[in-house]
């Protein structure tokens, strides 16, 4: 059969070009340039790219057991168990005797024998700092009197100190950090219903979670949605600020949904506002300000439909929801019982009582959470990679998680959690019984928003500042104006005198209108006159300023 005249020509300029790039690549770069050349050729074929990832993983099997013995691996790679937190709280004598196998798995920098990662030795100096990080770190509150740290709380203390001045930025010099890390990962999926395919990274916080979160996906997009030119993330109002600033600084858009009139998602108008450069569909568990949840299953039926990643931020309620569910109380499912999720972000030094500074981000597949991760070989120190925003990370903060995760146990979780919402229903009674006074929505959990009635005659700004007087300190919010409470172990026993200032407070402010335009009712009352938000932004801005100026 002869080849048409046209495709043959189509053929030698294909054919040219290709050569022509190759010999450029040759002439500029050498043969080190034409072999990238040819890689990257060859990895547009179909199959190759899936051979080239499945060579490489085997690989680093073989590396990883060269260099870490201790991890578990087998012919088909690294052996996953699904760990659960313990369903009793583990004894201080047995952490203790955990924490020296732990540490007796660690290089010892005292050697002299390694030349990165810790800087410091065990001298006055590092025991000065463990007082300072003992005058500063405060109780995770946990346990009934907080002023006088239990056995629980000084076991968990006693890790952060051991592994104080380690440096999580090498797994492979300090292989106890990666096991902790990687087993509070675990035992946060399992909690949120996730099974062994699961991982993810500890973080220094709610923001970094959600940081790598919307980097992961933005990196995703470009290779599974390459026409979203510029990417958006479609959410609340009511999502957290941290997804504005990770939007900021990764170069995308947040696109609010408007609430319905219960103060609860508006999934139809979230929906309308997905469009070929929506990237991420984000869903509160609870959302923040008011605690109360979006509608996860309806979001995650929207993902599936539109195959969009679905991130649930729990960073608030990961650690109260599910033992709130376990009590009784009504929590729609918002976990990977949901099939359109695909990651989850939950903070263990909220109601996880770690220390300040950790939270857990969890995917359900590796396929996903490779995206989070950096790396880069072109760097004359060596070939880098990290898993999260920070190189360097503290070894203290994840051994505290890991202790306080076994410390507490299923048992100690729940008991804390029934003792909480216990507190939660009696203060929402009480706010309700003051005239003039009513709370945001149905919370789902131990938090709720306090705001006025509209024929009640209460200012809520002036009476936050009426409540600061008794020494309430009041967190206040706009669109509309209300007063956060979020409820915790401190509040425990406090109920009725809660209850009673607000009702004093309340009768105080009632019908004074001149108390509107004085104080940080006053400030919020300007702020709120001006149209053009960018002002306020500046306003924000200068206050920081000055604040952080010596």
């Amino acid at each position: 059969m002869e080849v048409p005249f046209a495709l043959e020509v189509v053929e030698h300029v294909i054919f040219s070009l290709f050569l022509a790039m190759l010999i450029r690549a040759y002439i500029l770069y050498g043969i080190r340039g034409l072999a990238k050349e040819l890689v990257k050729l060859l990895r547009l074929m179909p199959g190759v790219d899936t051979l080239i990832r499945f060579i490489l993983a085997r690989e680093v099997q073989t590396f990883m057991k060269k260099v870490s013995p201790a991890s578990p691996t087998s012919e088909d790679g690294p052996v996953k168990e699904a760990i659960q937190i313990p369903a009793q709280g583990m004894g201080s004598e047995e952490l203790l005797k955990d924490m020296e196998e732990l540490k007796a798995l660690e290089t010892v920098t005292e050697d002299g024998k390694v030349f990165a990662y810790v800087y410091t030795m065990e001298n006055d100096l590092t025991r000065t700092l463990r007082k300072a990080f003992d005058m500063f770190n405060d109780p995770t509150g946990y346990d009934a009197d907080s002023r006088r740290p239990s056995a629980r709380e000084n076991v968990v203390n006693q890790f952060a100190h051991t592994f104080l001045h380690e440096n999580a930025l090498s797994p492979m010099v300090f292989p106890a950090l990666r096991k902790m890390e990687t087993e509070v990962v675990s035992m946060v999926a399992s909690m949120m219903h996730g099974d062994s395919n699961c991982c993810g990274s500890l973080t220094s916080g709610g923001t970094e979670s959600i940081l790598m979160a919307v980097k992961c996906y933005r990196d995703r997009a470009r290779q599974m949605i390459p026409n979203a030119t510029a990417p958006e993330i479609v959410a609340s109002i009511t999502v957290h600020p941290a997804f504005e600033k990770a939007a900021e600084y990764f170069g995308l858009t947040v696109v609010h949904a408007p609430l319905n009139a219960d103060f609860t998602m508006n999934v139809s108008e979230l929906e309308k506002l997905i469009s070929s450069n929506t990237v991420l569909l984000v869903a509160s568990a609870p959302q923040y300000p008011h605690g109360l949840m979006d509608p996860v299953e309806e979001v995650g039926r929207l993902a599936e439909k539109h195959n969009i990643p679905l991130h649930v931020d729990a960073c608030f309620g990961g650690f109260m929801l599910p033992w709130v569910e376990k009590l009784g109380y009504p929590v729609a499912p918002f976990d990977f019982r949901v099939p359109g999720v695909t990651s989850i972000s939950a903070d263990v030094h909220k109601y996880g009582f770690g220390l300040k500074g950790s939270s857990v981000l969890v995917y359900r597949s590796a396929e996903i959470r490779r995206y989070q991760i950096f790396a880069y070989s072109g760097w004359p120190g060596g070939l880098f990679g990290s898993p999260s925003f920070a190189g360097t990370r503290p070894g203290a903060y994840i051994a505290a998680s890991w202790a306080a995760l076994r410390s507490i146990g299923q048992d100690g979780y729940l008991s804390k959690a029934e003792q909480l919402m216990k507190t939660t229903s009696t203060m929402i009674a009480g706010v309700k019984s003051i005239p003039g006074l009513d709370v945001v929505g149905k919370p789902a959990m131990t938090a709720f928003a306090v705001m006025a009635t509209e024929d009640g005659g209460i200012d809520i700004l002036a009476l936050a500042d009426a409540m600061e007087t008794k020494d309430w300190h009041i967190e206040r919010q706009q669109l509309p104006s209300s007063l956060h409470c979020t409820i915790m172990p401190h509040h425990i026993g406090r109920e009725q005198t809660f209850i009673t200032d607000m009702t004093d407070c309340a009768d105080t402010v009632r019908g004074q209108t001149s108390l509107s335009s004085q104080g940080t009712a006053g400030m919020y009352g300007m702020v709120a006159k001006i149209p053009d938000s960018a002002v306020v932004d500046e306003f924000i801005l200068q206050f920081f300023d000055q604040v952080y100026r010596q």
